[in-house]
């Protein structure tokens, strides 16, 4: 074995190892799923078929050939035989080709819009998936700390007891605070592996991964809600419906152009001509109609959305503000109250706190971590749908 083979080796265990120690990351794990996901390849295969049904619009109409066969029995002299053969084509006009590609150029601007919503509404979901699951895991790691707080309670009511400082009421009664929590942890851990399987379920994967859970969702730069992709996808039915107008304004499409040859007994005969349509009682005014309709209202849907989204993004921006005031202000309780619990739990120790007075800040300092763990997942979340309703998901 060479050495560039022991080296090569070597950063795979390492990868390997890395990946077993501290878990996939967010980015690794979206990525993993916008390849795995079975409904995002379904929506790409509906995109191909949009391209597929284009090719259909543009092609054209197969030819027509007539054979005839004929016999000739005059009164007066000898039969004889004769044929004719007619070949027929349907032209499209040059108007109407150029209309059609620009037609199926639309259509396949719209599969594409629709895809890409698809994938962004997936990103943004899955997102908010996997800002579930961290938060049942941060609660969970919360519950370990809330059973070793509780724990060392019991263990201080028990020395206490033992050594006769407190009654028996005291002990059981901090014993029964440490098997209600110890229970407790068990909901923890059902809720937690429900929320890992939903996340797997919804990203299409089929085996157990370690995923990171300390990821933080920042905002991405701004943009424009014009560039959300459900304001794409409106602009581009607008555009759709713009051109069907267009191709609906070619009152004609077609001109059938034919070549015949006709053999008698005396003589031979050859035709060339063309069939013109007449646009007397259909002229395509209704479709026309209905296409310019639909053009204007997919431009009002277009304008109902970027409002829709705007508004969002206003509400988004005071919540962030008020979620950050919110944070700020319970990591500052949290270290008062981390203080006060441990001067409460050496006062408990020597009898100068009450048992009531400890589990009671006890409490307190389990119920502040956890609206920290509340408010940096609501933090994450306002993340998510600030960057989908700008179109930063939109790729």
């Amino acid at each position: 074995m060479n050495i560039n083979t022991q080296i090569h080796r070597l950063l795979i265990s390492t990868l390997l190892l890395a990946t077993s120690v501290f878990g996939q990351n967010f980015e690794q794990f979206l990525s993993q799923a916008l390849q795995s996901s079975p409904y995002l390849k379904a929506s790409a295969l509906d995109a191909h078929k949009i391209k597929e049904e284009g090719s259909i619009l543009l092609r054209y109409k197969n030819p027509s050939l007539e054979l005839e066969y004929a016999s000739f029995n005059p009164d007066i002299g000898s039969s004889d035989n004769g044929y004719r053969v007619n070949y027929s084509q349907d032209i499209r006009l040059w108007d109407v080709a150029a209309d059609k590609t620009a037609l199926n150029k639309a259509n396949i601007e719209n599969a594409d819009a629709s895809y890409a919503l698809k994938k962004a509404l997936f990103t943004r979901d899955i997102s908010l998936f996997y800002t579930q699951y961290m938060q049942t895991k941060k609660l969970l790691i919360l519950g370990k700390q809330e059973l070793e707080i509780a724990k060392k309670i019991y263990d201080i009511s028990l020395a206490r007891y033992e050594s006769g400082s407190i009654s028996e009421g005291l002990k059981l009664q901090a014993q029964v605070d440490f098997e209600m929590v110890k229970s407790l942890q068990n909901t923890l851990d059902l809720k937690s592996l429900n929320t890992y399987y939903k996340l797997l379920g919804f990203a299409g994967i089929t085996q157990d991964l370690e995923l990171d859970d300390s990821h933080t969702f920042n905002l991405v730069s701004d943009a424009d809600t014009l560039q959300n992709p459900s304001v794409l996808l409106y602009q581009t039915q607008k555009n759709q419906a713009l051109k069907e107008a267009e191709v609906n304004a070619n009152s004609i499409e077609w001109i059938n152009v034919f070549a015949e040859l006709e053999n008698e007994p005396e003589q031979d005969i050859y035709r060339l001509g063309v069939n013109i349509p007449l646009a007397i009682f259909n002229d395509k005014s209704e479709e026309k109609r209905i296409s310019s309709l639909k053009a204007s209202q997919a431009e009002l849907l277009v304008l109902n959305e970027k409002n829709r989204l705007d508004i969002g993004l206003i509400r988004l921006q005071k919540e962030r503000v008020s979620l950050l005031k919110l944070n700020k202000t319970n990591k500052k309780i949290l270290k008062t109250e981390l203080r006060l619990l441990k001067m409460y739990e050496e006062g408990y120790k020597i009898a100068n706190t009450s048992l009531l007075q400890l589990q009671d800040i006890k409490n307190k300092v389990i119920q502040t971590r956890e609206q920290i763990i509340q408010t940096d997942t609501a933090l994450n979340k306002n993340a998510i749908y600030t960057n989908y309703n700008q179109g930063n998901y939109n790729e």
